[in-house]
This record gives structure tokens, sequence and C-alpha cells, in this order.
């Protein structure tokens, strides 16, 4: 039933009401600013995290479920904010939807697409796991299927992702890429064949040392000498 003031929607109209939609955005515009007077990038992340996004989640969530086509500029950016507490799921899974729905990016944004935005933010989260040892799936094996396969990025940020895959086969325990603590030829040649992509991809890829090293760890392994 329509509240007071409000006239029940006729059957043809879209199932939002703008009004009630227009007040939504005039609050998310407050709060937007508010938001801007934090000095720090830490203290703009905790409020996002703990005030914003659960305010304007369930919104968000009520959109998407409703199949709307309209332009959202809460939604858009909410994609932006979960990155940036890094909710990935939620990020990732948006993310897609805002592209199968061809949204526009947040105003001001250089970046030339969400799928650029999502190889982006993913490639820096998973940079940041893998230094500090920690496991990078399954978001990034997610992203990288799509970059692999799907998406039309440029050579420089495809070239990233299969440099990073590469070098994520071929990691030792402290952390960094070492072709001599790994046995198994399979995955070597698995390595190799990420790495020489990136080279292919970009001159900038610097992976040429890597990959005389997996070559030379591949002979050693198959010919039985000890590296």
């Amino acid at each position: 039933l329509a509240s007071q003031g409000e006239r029940a929607p006729l059957a043809d109209e879209p199932a939002i009401n703008t009004d009630s939609l227009h007040l939504k955005l005039v609050e998310f515009e407050q709060d937007c600013k508010t938001l801007k007077s934090f000095e720090s990038i830490a203290q703009r992340i905790e409020h996002k995290r703990s005030v914003l996004i659960p305010k304007y989640q369930p919104l968000v969530e009520a959109y998407l479920e409703a199949g709307e086509s309209y332009q959202n500029p809460i939604f858009i950016n909410m994609i932006v904010w979960q990155f940036d507490i890094e909710q990935l799921e939620t990020a990732i899974d948006w993310c897609m939807k805002a592209i199968g729905m061809a949204a526009p990016l947040p105003e001001g944004w250089k970046r030339k697409s969400w799928a650029c935005v999502c190889a982006d933010e993913v490639l820096d989260w998973a940079t940041k796991q893998a230094e500090q040892g920690q496991s990078v799936e399954p978001y990034f094996s997610t992203v990288f299927e799509k970059v692999r396969n799907e998406w039309q990025l440029h050579e420089e940020l495809s070239c990233k992702y299969f440099k990073f895959a590469g070098l994520l086969l071929i990691r030792a325990e402290d952390g960094k890429p070492k072709a001599t603590s790994v046995g198994d030829v399979e995955t070597l040649k698995s390595a190799l064949a990420l790495l020489t992509t990136a080279h292919e991809l970009s001159a900038k890829a610097q992976v040429k040392t890597h990959i005389d090293h997996i070559e030379r760890r591949i002979r050693a392994l198959e010919s039985g000498t000890n590296l």
C-alpha cells in the first residue's frame, strides 16, 4: 500500500519510487561530503566499513535483486568502497554485474572500464597478500580467468597478471620467486608458459631472467642434474 502522501504506482510504472530514490541520493551526497572531511585514508576506510556500507548495502542489494537498469550512483560508488575495505567477494560480484549492465564509472575516473577497475584492484590486493605469505585465492584466479579469456585490457595490465601468475607458481617459502625451489617439471612448465606470455605482451615485463632460471631448472630435473 502507498504510504500517506504517496500514490500507488500504476501497473506500467517502474517499481522504484523516484521520490524516495531522490531523497536517498541527496542523503548519500551529504554522507560523501562528510567522508571527504576525514584527513586520513585509514579514517575514511573505517568510516566506510563501519558506517556507510552497512547503511547503503541493503539499498544496493534491493536494487540488484529487482533487476533495475536505471543509473544508480550509490551502486557504482559502493563497488569501489567494497574494494577499499577488501570485501573482495562482494566487490568482484558487483563489478561483474556493473559490466553486464554497462554501468558508468564514478565521475572523474581515468580508468576506462569496470573490467580495468576490477583487474587493477584485485592485482593490488593479491600482490600485498603474496608479499605477506597469504593466499590470493579464490579471487586472483577468478579475475585472471576473465583477463585471460574474456576481457580486452591494455597489454601492460594483462602482462602484469600473467607475470604474477607465473611467479606465484615458483614462489619459495620466503615469498620470493625461485625456480630452484620447485621440483615438479609440470609446474615449472606452466610457470614458463605464463611468463613467456607476459614477455610477449610487454617488453617491460622484466621476466627474462626468471624464464632463463626456469628453463635451466627444467633441464636439470629432466637430466637428473642437481642444481
